[in-house]
């Protein structure tokens, strides 16, 4: 069973969006330029993690970052921070899951993880019973892949490394905390509920989601599929999407303007009228899609 406790900072770029109409080409890459800017940086929306099988770095990604000099992303995880988030998605005052699932649901919980993904006892009852629901659901979905699993992000954070880029945060984990804080507990709490009962549907939205994103980069749909782990939280999508993205973009042009910048973010984060992409081209960027097909 792999083990996901170091990575469950990383579980929540699952959360929150809303349906959206915007007409986007399908594109997971993009290219920044125009606008006084000498060389071109690149926007990659990604998804956290993904089955190993249906995903590696395209190689138009890796020849994209070569381009680069600086590797940015939603937040630098170091040690200190990812002690600091793993206590933050924790359930307040030493709370448990029970507290929010009925006798059946908890024992189709205890089910699905104790059985079907052998996780041990104590792992239970110390650790994932004391997740918030929405840090739970998306674990299943680890769970679930086992070792058949890559992380995006560190995959790209190891190719920036070899590449000596440099590394910059566009948020802090303050404030990442502090926009999870307003995800209210009952859209977590219903997601959980649906993912405990109907968990082979669960499993179903996933595999749309992978398929939006490896096989169409259909990022609209991709947004739209991230819906249902939320319960359709508006005031989570708000505060954790677009108030984020609004507050990161001075910093965005700051680095854009001074060296070419490999932007890896959340896919969410690049759909709608309030994201990376429509902001900047109303700053008067150029924002075109690049194909992940070898020329």
């Amino acid at each position: 069973m792999r083990k996901i406790f170091l990575s469950i900072l990383t579980l929540i770029i699952f959360s929150a969006s809303q349906a959206v109409s915007q007409d986007l080409e399908n594109a997971v890459l993009w290219e920044v330029s125009g606008n006084g800017l000498e060389k071109p940086s690149y926007i990659y929306g990604i998804i956290n993690f993904l089955p190993k099988d249906a995903y590696e770095v395209p190689k138009v990604v890796k020849k994209k970052m070569d381009q680069c000099e600086v590797f940015a992303t939603k937040i630098i995880y170091d040690n200190a921070a990812k002690k600091q988030f793993n206590k933050a998605v924790r359930i307040p005052n030493n709370g448990w899951i029970n507290d929010y699932l009925t006798d059946n649901e908890l024992n189709q919980l205890r089910l699905l993880l104790l059985l079907d993904f052998e996780v041990k006892e104590h792992q239970y009852h110390d650790f994932y019973s004391r997740l918030q629901p929405i840090i739970l659901v998306t674990s299943t979905t680890a769970l679930y892949l086992d070792d058949n699993i890559i992380y995006v992000e560190e995959e790209l954070a190891s190719l920036a490394k070899k590449n000596r880029m440099d590394f910059v945060g566009l948020g802090t984990i303050d404030e990442e905390i502090a926009a999870f804080k307003k995800f209210p507990i009952e859209d977590q709490v219903e997601a959980a509920k649906y993912t405990v009962n109907q968990f082979d549907r669960h499993i179903e939205d996933y595999n749309n989601l992978v398929k939006y994103y490896v096989e169409e980069q259909d990022l609209v749909k991709v947004k739209d599929e991230t819906l249902k782990a939320t319960n359709e939280s508006q005031e989570f999508k708000r505060v954790y999407y677009d108030d984020r993205v609004i507050h990161w973009l001075p910093k965005i042009e700051g680095l854009i303007k001074v060296n070419p910048t490999f932007f890896a973010v959340g896919a969410p984060y690049l759909v709608g009228e309030v994201s990376m992409i429509e902001l900047l081209r109303k700053q008067g960027y150029k924002v075109e899609p690049v194909s992940l097909k070898k020329n």
